[in-house]
């Protein structure tokens, strides 16, 4: 009897020979996609959560706001790539997904896989947002309309949280789409559940340069310029391990 259950099965057991080729071009095609994807919202996420008010100027913050905001609008680009484009020759997660289905699988997994797919939920939980990064790509991002914002003051604007939940959601429908297999979705440095080897500096990039603007900041090197500052920086230490308040 065939064993039905697809999250047990590789890819040899359940796509026809003849189309091994096209379904890891596909695969591998994606992935590098979503890598690409997942390393911008890392990137992007520790830029926002880093206290810019407090360690730079305005003047100093101009680089990583570009950054942040360059990173975003390339991933409004891509997931409009792989997800939105409806044009017949665009490559899309959708139309691998029924190539998957029509074509690449043996028939006895058709209905298991469909059911898989059907699973994740993608097209109803995302199609809200897929509509707004629509509208984001084609008024704002890649076309200059002569009037962009016609028609689109009801469409709320897209952000950090709903991008970072629909980059989760396409790393899901991607893992349905690989069979036993784990893909690591940004580079090894990046993953906090990789055991990096002991060394001098287990930090990302990202982390060194934003370290470095903290050293460089008036607010970290405020004490050595300004006595006044050392002293009441002490003078708070020395309460707090009195028990003062």
């Amino acid at each position: 009897m065939t064993n039905k259950n697809l999250s047990v099965l590789n890819k040899k057991d359940v796509i026809s020979p003849e189309y091994l080729k096209d379904y890891d071009d596909g695969i591998n095609f994606f992935y590098s996609e979503l890598v690409k994807l997942n390393t911008n919202m890392f990137i992007i996420k520790k830029i926002i959560e880093f206290p810019l008010n407090l360690f730079c100027s305005l003047d100093d913050r101009i680089f990583l706001s570009m950054v942040a905001n360059n990173f975003f609008e390339y991933s409004i680009v891509i997931v409009s790539r792989l997800v939105n484009d409806e044009s017949k020759d665009c490559f899309t997660i959708h139309k691998f997904e029924k190539s998957i289905s029509r074509d690449f699988i043996k028939p006895e997994y058709r209905i298991a896989f469909d059911k898989r797919i059907k699973s994740t939920m993608f097209k109803k939980l995302m199609k809200d947002i897929l509509k707004r990064i629509r509208v984001l790509r084609t008024r704002r991002i890649v076309h200059t309309l002569e009037k962009p914002f016609k028609n689109t003051t009801n469409i709320v604007p897209v952000n950090i949280k709903e991008l970072d939940k629909l980059i989760s959601h396409m790393n899901l429908l991607f893992e349905n789409l690989s069979f036993n297999v784990a893909h690591m979705m940004i580079p090894v440095s990046y993953n906090s559940e990789v055991r990096h080897p002991e060394g001098p500096d287990p930090r990302t990039d990202i982390e060194k340069i934003l370290d470095c603007i903290v050293k460089e900041s008036t607010f970290f090197n405020m004490p050595e310029k300004d006595n006044y500052w050392y002293e009441f920086g002490k003078t708070k230490k020395i309460k707090k391990r009195s028990g003062d308040t």
